[in-house]
């Protein structure tokens, strides 16, 4: 370890190893010198962050965020907790409901009353930098908010979706714009997955539950034909899983309640089971007393967890396994990719 050779690198070759760096490990980092704590407003560092691949997600959890002003964020690869304050941004952004791309997406605090009107934030927690959006054309409260993200250049799009019509802001030219109509009768839900350039929805209503579809291209919604939905229809949870749809949800087998995993054959157009939860598991995540649980999932995994459990669950779709995740109890969350070049 020749200090000498270590001091005459290049710079852009330091780039390149400080970019490649877990994002935990950066943000320590980040504490050894000035120089190295504003690498990350670098614009020719932010460059090549953006040719280094995402490094995986964290899970984050959202409860009580507007209170605390923190997220708490579970790293899968190395099983921990780290928290990550959210105290820049301003005291009316409530909790995040969308992320994508290494930016969230953030609503106002809502207090019930009728001229109550709808804010959204988009930020980079690792950076702070941050945007309140223009206001929405339709004053409406939204029942869906999702975003979609581009990497290079890097654009970002938000999706919004109430009673009253769909919009969609575009980061490139900094405004909304209405776009395609619900299909007739039907509602939307914030239960939601991306797959193939669609965003998928549940549809609210307990019975006769139907699979909704937006392409983001034509800007159009319609309604999925598919076999009949799996599960119990006021458990299901809508997640997308490497690039397919799947639908986490109760199921009774030979008189056993357990939770299930299943996979839309996009060929068939039918669900197909490819997990269900080890019994021995189900009986302790369903044991409490509460009916609801919660999903969300990025690549191959599946997050779930459930009110009034003091542990969550990780599912590898790829590996059929299931592994218990300690200290996370109510995680109503979201998949966010960690990234530094993601600018709001």
């Amino acid at each position: 370890m020749n200090e000498r050779l270590w001091s005459q690198l290049p710079e852009d070759l330091v780039d390149r190893i400080l970019a490649w760096l877990p994002v935990a490990s950066f943000l320590r980092l980040r504490t050894v010198c000035k120089k190295w704590s504003t690498i990350m407003y670098s614009p020719s560092f932010l460059e090549v962050c953006s040719q280094v691949p995402t490094q995986g997600p964290y899970f984050m959890k959202i409860s009580n965020c507007e209170y605390s002003r923190l997220l708490s964020s579970y790293n899968p690869v190395l099983c921990k907790w780290h928290d990550i304050p959210i105290s820049f941004l301003p005291p009316h952004a409530g909790f995040p409901v969308a992320s994508a791309g290494g930016l969230l997406c953030l609503i106002n605090k809502f207090h019930g009353y009728v001229d109550d009107f709808c804010s959204l934030f988009v930020c980079n927690p690792l950076t702070k930098s941050w945007r309140e959006l223009p206001p929405m054309p339709c004053k409406q409260r939204p029942i869906l908010v999702s975003m979609v993200a581009e990497r290079r250049p890097f654009s970002y799009k938000v999706i919004v979706a109430g009673l009253l019509t769909t919009e969609v802001f575009d980061s490139t030219t900094c405004s909304w714009r209405r776009v395609g109509s619900l299909p007739r009768g039907e509602e939307v839900s914030g239960n939601i997955a991306f797959s193939n350039g669609n965003l998928y929805c549940l549809t609210p209503r307990w019975y006769n539950c139907a699979l909704l579809a937006y392409n983001l291209q034509q800007e159009v919604w319609v309604k999925v034909k598919t076999g009949r939905l799996p599960g119990y229809c006021q458990f299901r949870n809508l997640v997308g899983c490497k690039g397919c749809i799947v639908i986490v949800g109760k199921s009774v087998r030979h008189h056993v309640l357990s939770v299930c995993i299943w996979l839309l054959d996009q060929k068939t157009m039918k669900w197909k089971e490819v997990g269900r939860m080890p019994q021995r598991m189900s009986d302790h995540f369903l044991c409490r007393p509460s009916e609801s649980f919660y999903c969300t999932a990025h690549g191959d995994l599946i997050f779930l967890t459930r009110d009034n459990c003091d542990m969550g669950l990780l599912f590898n779709l790829s590996h059929k396994t299931w592994i218990w995740v300690s200290d996370c109890p109510n995680l109503e969350g979201l998949a966010f990719e960690p990234r530094l070049d993601a600018i709001a």
